[in-house]
């Protein structure tokens, strides 16, 4: 990228993104929006290290020290910075008592003053609803709270209460103390007919539903297993699903979320690379054990994916070196 045109569109598409942190998968994201042409083109690694580098050094973001083994290497996030934003005048709106920090706030944000305007019109008597309810009824927006509460709204304020969904779970008698999920029904379906035949260290097996992992591992609080394995799609989503969700299990006291690393590598030796749609190597690439990094790096650097489906009961059935790694250690 060699224009200031497109350096200045990959800084608006990095702005836009309203965070002040991006990873590698959002600057590749924002990226093949930036300049479209540079799409499979075998210099878009170069073209957005040097925008980075532009970018870095006309003081728009800092690059993490962090990097990646890629040529040239590319930073594992960036920080955007940011100007101080200007004073907001008072306006001399009424805060309700439950709201008092906001007065102390230089510019409290839209969505706390339509809060405010809730409570003092009756939202202090309203009942517990589940979050996207409330979040429909005051702003118009059912997902207005879905990337967190701004300072200073509570659950308690609002009234309302994040729904944790049910894991599918299957218990596996005979079966030890561990609990692998797969992401994908009809993978699920095929893994679970040979664990209920020989379970060995997995206890219990559950179908992870996509994205839905990352809300319904907090069921497990009332059972929690004494380790979890995953499997999904060797894709951008199949890694960030796991290595999200492993952080979301750690702060709820659950075990970290592991690769089921025989699956895997089952995977890799038999899967059918398919175009991703999108190149880069995201950065959840390091939820993988080491020894997985090299060849998906590489399946990731070409542009391409694996569904987790190549590793179906012909495979399985054929041995049980997919059975690695589901161990408790």
């Amino acid at each position: 990228m060699n224009a200031a045109s497109g350096t200045e569109e990959l800084a608006e598409r990095l702005r836009a993104t309203g965070r002040t942190r991006i990873d590698r998968a959002g600057l590749w994201r924002a990226f093949a929006e930036a300049v479209p042409s540079a799409a499979g083109s075998v210099d878009a690694r170069r073209m957005l290290a040097d925008a980075i580098g532009e970018l870095a050094g006309a003081g728009v973001l800092t690059p993490s020290r962090a990097t990646d083994e890629g040529r040239p290497p590319l930073p594992r996030s960036v920080k955007l910075v940011r100007a101080a934003p200007e004073p907001t005048p008072r306006t001399g709106e009424p805060w309700h008592p439950e709201l008092a920090a906001a007065d102390a706030m230089r510019a409290p944000s839209a969505v706390v003053r339509l809060v405010n305007r809730w409570l003092f019109t009756g939202g202090t008597r309203a009942e517990a609803v589940p979050l996207r309810e409330r979040a429909l009824e005051i702003t118009g927006d059912e997902k207005a709270f879905d990337a967190g509460l701004p300072v200073p709204l509570t659950l308690e304020i609002l009234r309302a209460e994040r729904v944790t969904l049910p894991l599918h779970r299957e218990h596996l008698p005979g079966g030890g103390p561990v609990l692998l999920v797969v992401e994908n029904a009809d993978t699920f379906a095929s893994v679970r007919t040979f664990l209920r035949r020989e379970p060995g260290p997995v206890g219990s097996v559950a179908w992870g539903a996509g994205n839905g992992f990352t809300s319904s591992v907090l069921s497990l609080r009332e059972d929690p297993p004494a380790a979890i394995r995953y499997f999904g799609d060797l894709d951008a989503a199949g890694l960030r699903i796991p290595a999200r969700t492993s952080a979301l299990a750690e702060q709820a006291g659950l075990p970290p979320v592991h690769p089921a690393t025989g699956l895997y590598r089952s995977l890799l030796e038999h899967g059918h690379p398919a175009s991703a749609g999108t190149g880069g190597v995201p950065a959840e690439l390091d939820w993988l054990d080491p020894g997985l990094r090299g060849p998906v790096r590489e399946l990731f650097a070409d542009g391409q994916r694996m569904a987790q489906e190549a590793v179906g009961r012909r495979v399985l059935g054929a041995g049980n070196a997919w059975r690695e790694g589901l161990g408790p250690a």
